[in-house]
């Protein structure tokens, strides 16, 4: 299972990471960004056959999974 991470905050203003448990890290400008391309790459995973989880933190500190098509898992 590959894991796409977003946090809330930038790393550096204006620069959001997206934390890949296979492939380090890329970086965006936008949080928007990050989010399009984590979805982006999991469904790219989930085609491929294996599986694919976001996690993405809230402006509460907590991380919240979803699947490749975002939507929340409980």
């Amino acid at each position: 299972m590959i894991i796409f991470d977003i946090p809330y905050a930038p790393l550096h203003h204006g620069e959001w990471c997206v934390g890949s448990s296979n492939d380090g890290h890329s970086e965006f400008t936008s949080r928007l960004d990050a989010l399009r391309y984590a979805i982006n790459a999991a469904l790219k995973v989930q085609q491929q056959g294996s599986d694919a989880r976001i996690t993405i933190e809230g402006v509460d500190g907590q991380w919240r999974m979803f699947d490749h098509r975002a939507k929340g898992i409980v």
